[in-house]
């Protein structure tokens, strides 16, 4: 794999994270500065045909075709820490400022050829690391990698959305998943994170959590009531991008810039109707899963004889009384007829 070059200097990573608002200038084909950049990369010189790309978007010069060059020489440069502006960068190119992006021809061809040659160089690159089990392995398998693997994850879905919308060919999407596979897995099979020294002067700072049920003004009532106001859930990664995706809406919608705003709706749409609660809310589901696998084997049986009268009347029950469901006795452990 290509070292990069250390006479450079760091690429700007935020190049293409801001909101456009005026059409890129179309770049011919035969543009020298646009073959230098192809150029580079048909060497492998990745680092350098980012910097290319960046004296070019730098100009006000976005054009689709160097998108995978820039995002890549990112990754190259700083590793999984690069993740969340890559896909931070892919998620402002295909759903805030797809239609500034040049060239106006064939934007979504280019765009598509693209970006697979960028996550298929990604998915190459990451297997070299894996099997070596190198020095930059070692490195990614830090417990400080957790995090940026988190909140590129949490924009995976509507990077996803975006291929459907605007590439029509849409050769993205099974590199991409098989990326996102891999950042689970790797994510899985990281370290947690050593918690930090407590520090005696400050309080401790709470996590952030979502309350299952509304809460009152901190009054002494309301503080006395606080150990049975309801269980409380840890933010994910999704939930906290979706929380500030409705925030931004509000305040696009405040500031009546409602073009921005259909675009925040539009993609809050999508993922409301592909809601996935496992996502949003693992924590809600992580006990019942680990102990409807540790009891597989009694369960399972069980739910072949759904259609019997005894599973319909608790079925019933369990519908219309939770509390008297839960207070009833079965009479046999597995929950069969009584002899």
């Amino acid at each position: 794999m290509a070292e990069p070059a250390q006479q450079l200097s760091p690429l700007e990573p935020q190049l293409l994270t801001q909101a456009l608002s005026a059409e890129a200038p179309d770049l011919e084909s035969t543009d020298e500065r646009l073959e230098k950049v192809n150029d580079l990369v048909s060497r492998s010189a990745y680092v350098e045909a980012a910097h290319a790309a960046q004296a070019l978007l730098e100009q006000g010069l976005y054009d689709v075709r160097l998108v995978g060059p820039y995002l890549l020489g990112l990754f190259m440069e700083r590793g999984l820490e690069a993740l969340p502006t890559l896909f931070h960068s892919l998620s402002s190119t295909l759903l805030i400022n797809w239609q500034y992006f040049g060239p106006r021809e064939r934007r979504d061809v280019f765009a598509d050829a693209g970006l697979r040659w960028l996550l298929k160089v990604l998915n190459k690159h990451i297997e070299h690391h894996e099997r070596l089990k190198n020095e930059t392995w070692q490195r990614w398998c830090q417990a400080s990698n957790r995090e940026p693997l988190e909140q590129a994850l949490a924009l995976s879905e509507e990077i996803f959305a975006s291929f459907n919308r605007v590439l029509q060919r849409n050769a993205c999407e099974a590199p991409f998943r098989r990326l996102t596979q891999w950042m689970e897995g790797h994510l899985r099979s990281l370290p947690e994170p050593e918690p930090e020294p407590e520090s005696e002067p400050e309080p401790e700072a709470e996590a952030e959590v979502v309350p299952v049920r509304a809460r009152t003004a901190p009054t002494e009532s309301a503080r006395a009531a606080s150990a049975s106001a309801g269980p409380t859930l840890p933010v994910s990664p999704a939930l906290a991008q979706l929380m500030r995706k409705l925030a931004a809406f509000d305040t696009l919608i405040e500031r009546q810039d409602y073009r921005r705003a259909t675009v925040v709706a539009a993609d809050v749409l999508q993922v409301v109707e592909h809601f996935d609660p496992r996502v949003y809310l693992p924590a809600l589901f992580s006990r019942f899963f680990a102990g409807l696998s540790t009891k597989a084997e009694e369960v399972e049986p069980l739910l072949q004889s759904t259609d019997s009268l005894g599973f319909r009347a608790l079925d019933q029950l369990y519908r219309v009384d939770l509390e008297a469901f839960l207070a009833q006795e079965d009479g046999m452990s597995t929950g069969g007829d009584e002899e």
